[in-house]
């Protein structure tokens, strides 16, 4: 199949038609890129590190888009509205139609509502060339797993694409600044804003939490830069060196790349510093193969295997992430090697093969066909309205998806439960402070996101029996950062809660119980949460609740995709052993809390919904929790149902 791709090669890359010879290993390199983004997403052992062939294409693109644009300029034929039209032919039809492949399948793979509604946001950002954004956006506590986010892929296409929104100009900028040339200015201006970027993007990278340095397009500026610094020039003066210097360039750039590919790995801060080794390595083959196309690299890279890839790679590269996502979401994100390397490899493959040759070729034989004829601004204007029409019936279909899940779920595993309630007293920053939230009688529920799951069931609850609930509860809050020794410290991320918690501390004697829930990720010091439960009143009633149950899976995703495809839902259940091991000290802590105080009480959830060992997300047809942890309205009224003693005694009653 490979060797057996039609079309003529020279045509594929160039840095301008009949102006350069054709680049053979310039695919060669592309197959390489391709090969480390497929590995590493399927799951490939040797390939830890193969996200890194993004930035490799980056480079890539930079070096053959820049000197298209140069090369444009110096023979005063350059036009932006051409630049754009051959974009939109290059990049818009085989993306488009993976886009409608995509919404066509998501009916029958999208299981619950959470995830149809992060799916309805990507299609409608996706073929605006914006999803790097939202990505960006989404990144937090509540993030969709990557694997459930079809179009996680496309927010490579729209740096690219942002970053050719502007780069047209610039060039246009430096080519007049040079009176009609480039040249040391050009560098003189080039190198500082490369190093600008590569700055920011050191700077910018975040470990914990959103990460700008990996998503905006000022920050992977550079990588695009340094392949536009490799030009004629570059390679003539490198060509004048002795063969086996060539060669040795060649061989170190090839080794940079291997070595990021195989020695970083998905937990490594990205792109950083390290982000340096694959565009250099990049960069080093581009100028070793443009100063000698006979030398060593080159020539493996020319190979007509390599070449056959890299001419389908963009092809590949739309198709390969969404199978994987779909498969993925089916299994629930259980790895499986085999279905993984069949999907986003081997069919992925075969449908980039198929969308070159019925997709790709046909539009350049008819570009070719009608070169004198075409009218770039009808085909930028067709373009745009093709993205937007994508975006529009993404949007739509989405949404009726989205709709119509969240109905059928409501509707046949109760997930609303018996009701809930927002009584305006859920404090997430010293704005969310109300004085009325205070008034009379009222309870505090002080938590993380597994307390916040609580919130709504447990007011309206509280609000029949006469209690007033006020919530400070959110998401990575532990409650132990509400003790005195945590509230001095001050620098942490719920330090906007801090401030409504002590004026609401100053009026302790009308606080009638407090309920600390949590899943209690981390080792708890014994002192500390004493201190925690003496900040109130000796006659406040506090509640001490454990960790609850958490399922391999998303349990409400388990639950629909067993029964849509007639699945035992076994694979939905989790023994209480481990779960129990995993907690014992956090939970022998707070037991002895509750022994040593006569107002402070201690619950565990996993009463509620593990028995003879095991523990179900669901009964029958009610479904308890959302995701793997944080449980839905009839999993916080059946925790409230098995400890109703415990909740009337924190009531009075």
């Amino acid at each position: 199949m490979l060797q057996n791709i039609p079309g003529s090669p020279p045509q594929a890359t160039r840095l301008e038609p009949d102006q350069h010879a054709y680049l053979a290993f310039v695919d060669g390199l592309r197959a390489v890129s391709i090969l480390a983004v497929v590995g590493f997403h399927v799951g490939l052992a040797g390939f830890p590190g193969g996200y890194v062939g993004v930035d490799v294409f980056f480079v890539i693109s930079g070096f053959l888009i820049i000197n298209q644009i140069k090369d444009a300029l110096e023979a005063n034929r350059f036009s932006i509205v051409g630049f754009y039209s051959r974009r939109a032919f290059r990049i818009l039809p085989p993306f488009i139609v993976v886009l409608l492949a995509t919404l066509a399948v998501a009916p029958f793979v999208l299981p619950a509502p959470a995830v149809y509604l992060e799916y309805m946001r990507q299609a409608a950002i996706s073929p605006l060339m914006l999803s790097n954004f939202l990505f960006y956006t989404r990144q937090g506590y509540f993030d969709l797993n990557a694997d459930e986010k079809p179009f996680l892929h496309t927010w490579t296409l729209s740096i690219e694409e942002q970053f050719y929104l502007l780069a047209p100009i610039l060039l246009i900028l430096l080519f007049r600044l040079g009176k009609g040339r480039f040249g040391a200015l050009a560098v003189a201006i080039a190198i500082p804003l490369g190093v600008a970027s590569l700055v920011g993007a050191i700077a910018f990278t975040i470990v914990d939490g959103r990460n700008p340095a990996f998503y905006f397009p000022q920050w992977r500026a550079w990588e695009f830069i340094t392949g536009g610094l490799i030009g004629p020039g570059l390679a003539a003066a490198v060509s004048r060196l002795p063969r086996v210097a060539i060669d040795a360039i060649g061989v170190v750039g090839l080794a940079l790349i291997v070595a990021a590919i195989t020695m970083l790995d998905a937990g490594t801060p990205y792109p950083s510093w390290r982000a340096i080794v694959p565009v250099a390595g990049a960069a080093l083959v581009i100028l070793s193969g443009l100063a000698n196309p006979q030398n060593l690299v080159a020539r493996l890279l020319s190979l007509r295997l390599m070449v056959a890839i890299g001419l389908v790679s963009y092809g590949w590269y739309l198709w390969h992430w969404p199978i994987l996502s779909y498969l993925r979401i089916l299994r629930l994100g259980e790895p499986s090697l085999i279905p993984d390397l069949l999907g986003g490899g081997v069919l992925a493959f075969a449908l980039a093969c198929l969308s070159y040759w019925y997709v790709e070729l046909p539009i350049r034989r008819w570009r070719q066909a009608h070169r004198g004829t075409i009218r770039p601004g009808k085909v930028v204007a067709a373009g745009v309205a093709a993205c937007l029409a994508v975006a529009a019936l993404g949007a739509a279909s989405g949404y009726v998806g989205y709709r119509l899940t969240d109905s059928h779920v409501q509707a046949h595993y109760g997930t609303e439960g018996s009701g809930v309630l927002d009584n305006g007293c859920v404090i997430f920053r010293a704005g969310d402070f109300k004085e009325s939230c205070l008034d009379g009688r009222f309870g505090l529920l002080i938590g993380d996101s597994h307390a916040q799951a609580y919130a709504p069931s447990l007011t309206r609850s509280f609000d029949q029996a006469g209690v007033r609930l006020v919530s400070l509860a959110r998401p990575g809050c532990q409650p132990v950062l509400f003790s005195p020794q945590e509230r001095n410290k001050r620098p942490h991320g719920c330090i906007s809660m801090l401030p409504p918690f002590e004026r609401i501390l100053e009026k302790r004697d009308r606080i009638a119980f407090v309920i600390f829930a949590s899943l209690w990720p981390y080792e708890l010091d014994a002192k500390e949460m004493s201190d925690l439960v003496a900040q109130f009143d000796p006659k406040t009633r506090v509640l001490l609740m454990g960790p609850g149950p958490v399922f391999n899976n998303s349990s409400l995703d388990c639950v629909v995709l067993s029964d849509r495809y007639g699945s035992n839902r076994d694979r939905c259940l989790r023994t209480r052993a481990g779960l129990d091991k995993a907690y014992e000290s956090r939970v022998n802590v707070l037991k002895s809390l509750a022994a040593r105080h006569p107002n402070v009480r201690y619950v565990d959830p996993k009463d509620a919904f593990c028995a003879a060992g095991i523990c179900k997300p669901f009964d029958g047809d009610r479904v308890f929790f959302r995701d793997a942890g944080h449980v839905l309205p009839p999993g916080a009224e059946r925790v409230a149902a098995a400890f109703k003693p415990e909740f009337s005694w924190l009531t009075g009653k």
